[in-house]
């Protein structure tokens, strides 16, 4: 075991086990409610991770240790705007800059994807991805209360030159 972290874009095989870990890493985050995670798991099945790949191959980037997905990030093209939907890197495989190496890698995409800009939300009491965003060097835009699911959220933008 070389335990090397590989970062890559998904195939199609991946849809089916990429699908498990995003339930398991989006179950126990305390910053959304019930509602919105069954919504947004639902978002990403395997199906439907399967077309996100077809649509726009750059939308899907796995974290991979030993061939075993760790971590994850989506994306979709949004007007000529990248929409970061998610990323997320399994409890045990924290800490070890995952999180930068999947952000570094959905920015190469973005001149292929012919954009110029990455923007995304996050929950106002998501502590960890408040952190990780500023210090990748997302600039917070907007807070707006009382929005999706009911919850309030910060929208965050990275322009990318």
């Amino acid at each position: 075991m070389n335990n090397e972290i590989e970062i890559r874009l998904a195939t199609i095989d991946d849809c089916v086990p990429l699908s498990r870990v995003f339930e398991d890493v989006v179950r126990p985050i305390p910053y959304y409610n019930d509602v919105s995670k069954e919504s947004e798991i639902d978002k990403f099945r395997p199906s439907n991770l399967e077309n996100n790949l077809k649509e726009d191959p750059y939308s899907v980037i796995v974290a991979t240790i030993n061939d075993e997905i760790v971590g994850f990030c989506f994306s979709r093209f949004d007007d000529y705007l990248i929409w970061l939907e998610w990323f997320g890197v399994v409890e045990s495989q924290r800490g070890k800059g995952i999180t930068n190496l999947l952000l570094a890698e959905l920015e190469q995409g973005i001149l292929t994807r012919k954009c110029h800009k990455i923007w995304c939300d996050c929950r106002t009491s998501n502590v960890a991805s408040i952190h990780i965003l500023g210090n990748y060097g997302f600039k917070q835009i907007v807070t707006i209360p009382d929005h999706w699911f009911k919850q309030d959220f910060i929208i965050w933008e990275k322009p990318i030159n």
